[in-house]
């Protein structure tokens, strides 16, 4: 039996799309597949960097009770020493257990880095355990104040195992921030591959539609419905995305996917409503910003990815990054844009950032120690020496 004309023009349309939508669909999950694991590996890093940086810190406040103890001979530095001390061993075990999973998600051109940073782990461990033996001895002696052997061990404890163990965490850490830099390198990229597919995607779907109104032209009223259900598999795809999805049509928004109306709390039809301010969604200290990029992109000039905060509708502030590209849409120039959530990433970046700025206010201070101890022994030595004179 022949087939009916309309058939046959169904099946002339689908007979490009239903291969491309196959390998689309199978390109896009070997793609996200590839995002979801970098975005793992850049989270285990950057819970490694932290339990480092916290125990570095731990490591360098432990050595201040020892000294003041050391300069001024009150005991109570004891009960703190100890305090850091459970912070110090915690701070260690959390670093050694972490080690095992990064070994199971880390790729094997990066086991160098892992082996050493096993034996930091090793030789800070071995440090900690010489600085509390030192510390043992110290704490034994009832006047350390001026006492050479107090000194001595002090010197031993600082200068022999404390400092450079400190200088071996900072090793580690340089170690995963390069680490760090590689692995979000990869996810950029794994970010501009699913960018680059869903344009290539949408392209061919917006070429084949368009070569299928010039050969079916005698029929536009089909191929219009046909163009249609292409639409429709265009917003299908974009409401699976978890990322928000949208089109901006001279200022105007003409389509919104399911997760803009999750995040931002607005329903679709107060979206493509005349009066709705697409403005409205930015917060207000970066609104210059986003008319600027849209102006860019209207004058058909490429605008790379750009992070601004926006505002829900229950007033809620999101830090967000927008990858947006100009493209034909209905006979017209508009933009579709992808915007991704990176709040917990900012916080977590901030974080690490304050705990870096701790680290290095603390150096600072043990510093500054450092120079008054060398300032009390040289006194000391003085007065012993006018002593010796006056006998």
């Amino acid at each position: 039996m022949r087939l009916k004309i309309r058939t046959k023009i169904i099946l002339s349309f689908f007979a490009p799309i239903l291969p491309l939508s196959v390998v689309v669909v199978i390109v896009s999950g070997y793609l996200l597949n590839n995002l979801y694991n970098e975005a793992q590996r850049l989270d285990s890093i950057s819970k490694e960097r932290i339990k480092v940086t916290d125990l570095s810190l731990s490591l360098d406040m432990g050595l201040m009770p020892v000294n003041d103890y050391i300069i001024t001979g009150n005991r109570k530095y004891i009960e703190d020493f100890k305090d850091i001390s459970i912070d110090i061993e915690r701070g260690l075990k959390d670093v050694e257990d972490i080690l095992p999973h990064l070994e199971e998600i880390e790729e094997i051109d990066i086991d160098d880095e892992i082996k050493e940073e096993k034996e930091i782990l090793k030789d800070v461990k071995n440090s900690w355990q010489n600085i509390k033996e030192i510390s043992i001895k110290i704490f034994a002696i009832p006047a350390p104040v001026g006492n050479k052997d107090v000194a001595r061990l002090m010197e031993e404890m600082d200068y022999k195992w404390g400092y450079p163990a400190i200088e071996r965490l900072k090793r580690w850490r340089e170690i995963d921030l390069k680490e760090y830099k590689d692995v979000l390198e990869r996810h950029n990229k794994a970010w501009r591959q699913i960018w680059f597919t869903m344009i290539v995607s949408v392209s061919l779907f917006l070429t084949i539609c368009t070569i299928y109104i010039l050969i079916y032209s005698k029929i536009a009223a089909r191929n219009e419905e046909e163009l249609r259900a292409s639409e429709e598999r265009f917003r299908s795809l974009a409401e699976q995305l978890p990322n928000m999805v949208f089109i901006n049509k001279k200022g105007r928004v003409v389509y919104a996917n399911k997760k803009c109306e999750e995040v931002m709390k607005y329903k679709r039809e107060e979206f493509y409503s005349p009066d709705f301010n697409f403005l409205s969604l930015v917060a207000p200290e970066h609104i210059e910003l986003v008319k600027t990029k849209f102006n860019r992109h209207m004058k058909g000039e490429s605008v790379e990815p750009y992070e601004y905060a926006i505002i829900t509708k229950d007033g809620r502030s999101i830090e967000a990054i927008l990858n947006a590209v100009l493209m034909d849409y209905e006979g017209e120039k508009v933009i579709l844009g992808i915007l991704t959530d990176i709040t917990e990433r900012k916080k977590m970046e901030e974080r690490l950032k304050e705990q870096i700025d701790e680290l290095e206010r603390f150096q600072k201070v043990a510093v500054k120690r450092e120079f008054r101890i060398k300032e009390l022994r040289d006194e000391l030595k003085k007065a012993k020496g006018e002593g010796e004179k006056d006998l």
